[in-house]
Protein backbone atom coordinates (compact mmCIF):
# COMPACT_ATOMS: atom_id res chain seq x y z
CA UNK A 1 0.00 0.00 0.00
CA UNK A 2 0.97 3.49 -1.04
CA UNK A 3 -0.43 6.66 0.69
CA UNK A 4 -0.37 9.77 -1.54
CA UNK A 5 -0.12 12.99 -0.58
CA UNK A 6 -3.54 14.59 -2.50
CA UNK A 7 -2.98 18.33 -1.74
CA UNK A 8 0.33 17.74 -4.19
CA UNK A 9 -1.21 18.86 -7.19
CA UNK A 10 0.78 18.80 -10.63
CA UNK A 11 3.59 17.07 -9.44
CA UNK A 12 4.79 13.68 -11.21
CA UNK A 13 5.48 10.14 -8.43
CA UNK A 14 7.36 7.58 -9.84
CA UNK A 15 6.27 4.40 -7.33
CA UNK A 16 8.79 1.78 -6.35
CA UNK A 17 6.48 -1.25 -6.96
CA UNK A 18 3.90 -0.96 -9.62
CA UNK A 19 0.31 -0.73 -8.42
CA UNK A 20 -2.82 -2.66 -9.28
CA UNK A 21 -5.83 -0.95 -7.34
CA UNK A 22 -6.57 2.57 -6.25
CA UNK A 23 -8.68 4.22 -3.74
CA UNK A 24 -9.35 8.05 -3.44
CA UNK A 25 -11.24 9.37 -0.78
CA UNK A 26 -11.15 13.64 -1.04
CA UNK A 27 -13.64 15.91 -1.90
CA UNK A 28 -11.06 17.81 -3.84
CA UNK A 29 -8.48 15.91 -5.20
CA UNK A 30 -8.61 12.83 -8.47
CA UNK A 31 -5.20 10.88 -9.62
CA UNK A 32 -4.47 10.39 -13.07
CA UNK A 33 -2.45 7.08 -13.47
CA UNK A 34 0.02 6.03 -16.21
CA UNK A 35 1.29 2.47 -16.82
CA UNK A 36 5.00 4.16 -16.96
CA UNK A 37 7.44 5.54 -14.88
CA UNK A 38 8.12 9.57 -15.17
CA UNK A 39 3.88 10.27 -15.92
CA UNK A 40 4.72 8.50 -19.18
CA UNK A 41 2.60 5.80 -20.85
CA UNK A 42 0.07 5.39 -23.85
CA UNK A 43 -3.39 5.51 -21.55
CA UNK A 44 -3.31 7.52 -18.62
CA UNK A 45 -6.08 6.52 -16.47
CA UNK A 46 -7.93 8.86 -14.73
CA UNK A 47 -9.99 8.52 -10.69
CA UNK A 48 -12.59 10.25 -9.36
CA UNK A 49 -12.44 12.09 -6.19
CA UNK A 50 -14.33 8.81 -4.59
CA UNK A 51 -12.88 5.77 -6.38
CA UNK A 52 -12.15 2.22 -5.34
CA UNK A 53 -11.29 -0.66 -8.16
CA UNK A 54 -8.61 -2.81 -9.30
CA UNK A 55 -6.76 -1.15 -11.93
CA UNK A 56 -6.83 -2.92 -15.57
CA UNK A 57 -3.09 -3.03 -16.23
CA UNK A 58 -0.35 -2.07 -13.76
CA UNK A 59 0.90 1.41 -12.72
CA UNK A 60 3.84 2.70 -12.23
CA UNK A 61 3.12 6.51 -11.99
CA UNK A 62 0.54 9.17 -10.81
CA UNK A 63 -0.18 12.85 -10.69
CA UNK A 64 -2.46 14.68 -8.24
CA UNK A 65 -5.05 16.40 -10.07
CA UNK A 66 -8.29 18.97 -9.26
CA UNK A 67 -10.85 16.79 -8.93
Amino acid sequence: MTAVDLDDFGTCHTLSTSARSVQVVSGSAALVLYSGAGCTGAYPWGTGSLAQFDLPWPVLSYRVVPA
